[in-house]
């Protein structure tokens, strides 16, 4: 089976299994309280899974011969697509068609726990990356149950560079084996590609333990956070966010629902003169509007203004 094809096949199974899993959560998981640290997004996850699954048995007939796998142990990704009829081995990737890496995010939660981290490297060219946004949606008058209210598929390596080029206008770096801090031999560097934070910090655990952040803190974990890696707060990064939006499909779309589930992230990105401008591009009067009341109007407008958005690069040409 094309991996092209396969990639298609649970994209258009996401919807309808996204749907199953809030029809089964609101008749099994109701519940009084509903706390944010209840493990509940990981458990949500795993059901997606087996819903597309079962999705894709439903309308397989010869056009989605792919199964999804659970990862064993402590792999990166939570799942791989394997082709149905063939023997899988995720040492050698014997069988596979890509990889899927899972995150949740409740919407109401410190978003700082939603991270994608993973190094570039190790992002296959065809592994995907589903972000799900769920919250407590009350069932009755005491009773709430989890519900997914929006999600991401899309490329990981793609998301992944968007990613690791706005870490590098924020001042941030990437470990090269022939410069480690930890003065490792090139041919066995671990710590090749590593994120470094604009103090020279690392990111993560198995970066160099010459940088670690502190003699108590280990490391910084900021790096790939879902939302946070899209903040950009000095000129270069807000010109590079643009040029890679209207570059990128890819990025466009991960930007876009990250704009779409968190608006005033959206509201954040863009200067009230990028929203004057494009207000003006859609027809809208915004004499003597104050900003907050520029971006309801532009809104309001529907959602080419999302398109406008992307354009902004030469928007003013």
């Amino acid at each position: 089976m094309e991996r092209q094809q396969a990639v298609e096949s649970v994209r258009q199974a996401s919807a309808a299994a996204s749907s199953s899993v809030n029809a089964f959560s609101a008749r099994v998981f109701k519940t009084r309280g509903g706390r944010m640290g209840s493990s509940m997004g990981a458990l949500l996850e795993a059901l997606w899974g087996y819903y597309v699954n079962q999705q894709l048995s439903e309308t397989r007939k010869g056009a989605a011969d792919c199964e999804l796998a659970w990862m064993v142990g402590h792999q990166y990704s939570d799942f791989a697509c394997v082709s149905l009829n063939e023997p899988w081995d995720s040492s050698t990737l014997r069988g596979e068609l890509f990889r899927i890496e899972v995150k949740s995010m409740n919407i109401g939660a410190d978003e700082s726990k939603g991270h994608f981290d993973q190094v570039i490297d190790g992002v296959g060219e065809w592994d995907q990356l589903l972000v799900l946004v769920w919250l407590w949606e009350g069932v009755d008058e005491v009773r709430v149950c989890p519900k997914i209210l929006d999600y991401y598929f899309g490329s990981a390596r793609a998301v992944a560079r968007l990613r690791d080029e706005l870490h590098i206008t924020r001042g941030g770096s990437f470990v090269d084996r022939s410069r480690c801090p930890d003065g490792c031999d090139p041919s066995t560097c671990q710590h090749h590609g590593e994120p470094l934070n604009a103090d020279g910090r690392r990111e993560r655990k198995s970066g160099p333990v010459s940088r670690r952040v502190s003699q108590d803190v280990s490391y910084a974990s900021n790096f790939g956070g879902l939302v946070r890696m899209l903040k950009t707060s000095s000129n270069p990064a807000r010109r590079r966010l643009r040029e890679l939006r209207a570059e990128d499909e890819v990025a466009d779309g991960y930007i876009a629902f990250i704009h779409r589930i968190f608006p005033n992230e959206e509201r954040n990105h863009y200067t009230i003169g990028e929203w004057r401008l494009v207000a003006q591009k859609l027809g809208v009067d915004t004499a003597g509007l104050g900003p907050d009341d520029v971006v309801r109007a532009v809104r309001a407008a529907g959602p080419l203004y999302r398109e406008l958005f992307r354009s902004l690069p030469t928007l003013g040409e």
